[in-house]
C-alpha cells in the first residue's frame, strides 16, 4: 500500500504531494519535470491535491504544501467518517441478506461438509473467524482433527481469543491417550468435565456453529456448518446447558475434579438445611459416613466450615 494511499492519494498524487513537501516548485511545468511525468498528469495530481486541500499556489512563490498537520489530518478525520459511515452501510446490508436468506434460503443456514479433508479445513476455517469467543463440546472418537493437531486454537488463544470447552471425562480417564488438559489449561482455555457429553459442537462468536453429523470413526467424516437461525439458538443452548452442569477443572491453586453422585446428593441436602441424622437417613448411610464424607468434601475445596464448602460448591457448578 501507498503511504498516503488510505486518505485517498493515488501514487502520482503522492509522489507529488511528497516533492512538494520537501521542495515548494515554481510551477505545474517544474513539478513534472520533477517527477519525470506530463504536464497533463501533473496538473491532474495537482488539482486533486487542491481539492483535498493539501497543496496552495501563492502568488509569487508558485506551489506549497499546506501544512502536513493540519491538512492530513483534517483529511483523515473525513476519510473516517466516511469508512465509518460505509461499515454501518455493509452491516446494515449484511444484516439484510442474513434475515432473507433465513427465510428463503435453507443453504445460506445449513452448509453440508463431507470428506476427512474437508471437514478438517473447516472445522479450523470455522475457528478462524473468532473474534469474541470459541465454545466447544468434545468427546470422543477423534473425526478429523485431534487436539493436538488444532493449531488455530492455540493461536486464537495466544491472540488472546477466549475458549470454553467441555471435555467429556472418558477422553479425561482414557489410558491411551488422554486429553493434555494441563497443556490446554495453560494456553489459556477455561476448561469444566462433564459424563456424557451428547455431541461434538463449536460455536463461533454467537454467529456460526460447527456440529459432526457423522461420529463413527470407521465412516467418512460429515459435518454441518450452521449460521444465525432457530437451530443455531438451539445448539448454543445446548452447549450453554452442559457448560452450567459440568464440573470446572481444577485451576492453579490445586482444586479438585468434584463430587461423584453420592456427594452430589449430600450437598443438596446439605444446602437444603438437612441434619447430620436426617442426611444420613436420606442415603442410606450412618451419621459417622455422613461427618467423614462431608470433611472429605471440605478438605476438597478448602472450606473450613459447611456454610464455606455449600458456597464453595455452587461456585464450582457442583450444586
Amino acid at each position: 500500500m501507498a503511504l498516503l494511499e488510505a486518505v485517498g492519494l493515488g501514487p502520482v498524487e503522492e509522489e507529488a504531494y511528497l516533492s512538494l513537501l520537501r521542495t515548494p516548485a515554481r510551477s505545474r511545468v517544474e513539478l513534472a519535470e520533477r517527477l519525470g511525468i506530463g504536464s497533463e498528469e501533473a496538473a491532474g495530481a495537482l488539482a486533486l491535491l487542491e481539492e483535498r486541500g493539501l497543496v496552495r499556489r501563492d502568488a509569487g512563490r508558485g506551489l506549497r504544501v499546506v501544512p502536513p498537520d493540519v491538512s492530513l489530518g483534517a483529511l483523515l478525520l473525513r476519510h473516517q467518517t466516511r469508512l465509518q459511515r460505509a461499515q454501518g452501510a455493509v452491516a446494515q446490508i449484511v444484516e439484510e441478506y442474513r434475515n432473507r436468506a433465513v427465510l428463503h434460503d435453507s443453504e445460506a443456514v445449513v452448509e453440508v461438509v463431507n470428506g476427512r479433508e474437508e471437514v478438517a479445513a473447516r472445522f479450523l476455517e470455522v475457528q478462524s473467524w473468532a473474534v469474541k469467543e470459541v465454545c466447544s463440546l468434545v468427546t470422543g472418537p477423534v473425526l478429523a482433527v485431534s487436539s493436538e493437531d488444532n493449531h488455530v486454537a492455540a493461536e486464537a488463544m495466544a491472540a488472546g481469543i477466549p475458549y470454553r470447552v467441555v471435555y467429556d471425562r472418558a477422553l479425561v480417564e482414557d489410558g491411551e491417550r488422554p486429553v493434555r488438559l494441563e497443556t490446554w489449561r495453560g494456553m489459556g482455555e477455561q476448561i469444566r468435565i462433564c459424563d456424557g457429553i451428547p455431541m461434538k459442537l463449536t460455536v463461533v462468536d454467537d454467529r456460526v456453529a460447527f456440529l459432526p453429523t457423522v461420529t463413527d470413526p470407521v465412516e467418512e467424516p460429515s459435518a454441518i456448518i450452521v449460521r444465525e437461525s432457530g437451530l443455531f439458538d438451539a445448539l448454543v443452548w445446548v452447549f450453554e446447558t452442559v457448560w452450567r452442569s459440568a464440573v470446572p477443572y481444577p485451576a492453579a491453586d490445586g482444586e479438585g475434579e468434584g463430587p461423584d453422585e453420592d456427594e452430589r446428593r449430600l450437598l443438596s441436602l446439605m444446602l437444603a438445611g438437612g441434619t447430620d441424622a436426617s442426611m444420613a437417613k436420606q442415603l442410606g448411610v450412618s451419621e459417622r459416613t455422613v461427618q467423614r464424607r462431608v470433611g472429605g468434601l471440605a478438605d476438597l475445596v478448602g472450606a473450613r466450615t459447611r456454610l464455606q464448602l455449600v458456597w464453595r460448591a455452587t461456585k464450582r457448578g457442583w450444586l
